[in-house]
């Protein structure tokens, strides 16, 4: 089938993003030298020259939105189109010259670590060398974190230090990336699996508002793991229409991965139980399980990381709900959001999800980018609703959280009024709350 020509839209946006950032970092200054010179760059703390640069992304991710929102009212696209106008999007922000977070190197240090033996949930030792720790450190102005994911995205590290093993720190974060894309790509194939006895509108729709945001899109050519998440959890959902029970556990145990796993296996054992009736009590006991025998298998790993975080972490919210109102506020928020939720989902109501969405971003200090991969599937189980198309546009607007680690030098006034950019879409989840006829004025996502 062929897409809506506008569809091609969400590439070249990509792309002519990609082509003015190239112009703009040949410009750069002598003084980011160092900083270009490293592997990947990062765009961290560059003043004003990082805030042209985000003004680029988001310029960028700002047009392939529009574009696809354009696209999706023809709402007719198939699986393979919508993994094709992906990977082609992929590609583009591939180009990049620079990106805007640090977590592959990482990423590469704790499966250097691993690789040597060293326990990556523990700082590592000062007087350790080698050019992944070395790069790591760099990015991190001297040490970087302590790893707080799961055994397996460990082992899963590991693997691709092992396998790039000699070819150089930019080979290591490269394969990073390109596993990102692959496993993104295959989760979008999944979803179609997935939804195979759905409406072509509906299927589309999904697929479009999952495979094609473009914030999604420009956190997986980062290589951030999520993606690793997001496909074991599409890979679960396509079995869950014939193992539903075995499709609950597999999602339990994904915090063996990254901790909001968790959030997608409640997600579908509510689904599941509350709204479609599918084996109530073995879905939720797989369910149990499997959080069991996650929790059995990655806290042990897990215990010097939390302690670490809890004794040295510091509380510092950008561009959220808590940066901008302070944290009772936010928190007097997420509470009452959440607390509309759990009535909806109670009343078997599918608009709960979205809510849930947004209480969770509201609860949030920092409300990552990346997130958005599992954010987004929450939408999608809200269907069509105010409170959904808030959640969708949040996860677009939630790239403002880019823009003060690209400056470095933002000023507490500069910061609030990108937090308060940020919480705009939460204001559409209120048209739920007018009189029904006001409703369908809403927009929604594609």
């Amino acid at each position: 089938m062929r897409p809506a020509p506008a569809l091609w839209g969400v590439p070249v946006a990509c792309a002519a993003g990609a082509l003015l950032a190239r112009v703009w970092i040949a410009r750069a200054p002598h003084a980011l030298a160092r900083d270009l010179a490293q592997p990947l760059p990062v765009a961290t703390a560059w003043g004003n020259y990082g805030t042209a640069g985000f003004c680029i992304l988001a310029a960028a991710l700002g047009a392939a939105t529009v574009a696809l929102v354009c696209a999706s009212r023809a709402r007719r696209a198939d699986t393979a189109v919508v993994v094709a106008v992906a990977a082609a999007a992929l590609a583009a922000n591939l180009a990049w010259p620079v990106t805007f977070s640090s977590d592959p190197y990482a990423y590469a240090a704790y499966g250097d670590l691993a690789t040597r033996g060293v326990d990556p949930y523990r700082l590592a030792p000062p007087a350790l060398h080698d050019a992944p720790l070395d790069a790591a450190r760099y990015q991190w102005s001297g040490a970087f974190p302590v790893c707080v994911y799961g055994p397996a995205f460990v082992l899963f590290a590991r693997a691709i230090v092992t396998i790039a093993n000699g070819a150089g720190s930019s080979a290591t974060l490269w394969v990073f990336r390109a596993a990102a894309c692959a496993a993104f790509l295959a989760s979008i194939a999944l979803l179609g699996v997935a939804l195979r006895d759905r409406t072509r509108e509906r299927r589309s729709f999904a697929l479009y508002a999952y495979g094609l945001n473009p914030v999604a899109l420009w956190t997986v050519a980062e290589g951030h793991n999520d993606a690793i998440l997001i496909c074991c959890a599409a890979a679960a959902f396509a079995c869950a229409r014939r193992f539903p029970a075995g499709a609950a556990f597999a999602l339990a145990l994904g915090p063996l991965v990254k901790a909001p796993g968790a959030v997608l296996a409640v997600v579908y054992a509510a689904r599941a139980a509350w709204l479609e009736g599918t084996q109530t009590r073995a879905v939720w006991l797989a369910t149990a399980a499997g959080g069991a025998a996650a929790v059995a298998l990655a806290l042990p790993p897990l215990l010097p990381a939390l302690r670490h975080v809890a004794t040295a972490g510091v509380y510092a919210p950008a561009v959220s709900l808590q940066g901008l109102l302070g944290l009772p506020a936010a928190a007097l928020l997420a509470a009452a959001m959440l607390a509309n939720s759990a009535r909806l989902l109670l009343r078997r109501e599918r608009r709960g999800f979205a809510w849930a969405g947004l209480a969770l971003l509201a609860a949030l200090p920092n409300a990552y980018p990346w997130y958005v991969l599992w954010l987004v599937p929450l939408a999608l189980a809200a269907g069509d609703c105010p409170s959904a198309a808030a959640l969708w546009f949040a996860t677009i607007f939630a790239a403002m959280r880019y823009l003060p680690d690209a400056a470095g030098n933002m000023t507490l006034d500069a910061a609030r009024a990108a937090a308060a950019v940020a919480a705009l879409p939460f204001a559409l989840a209120l048209a739920e709350f007018r009189p029904a006829a006001l409703r369908g004025k809403t927009p929604t996502p594609p």
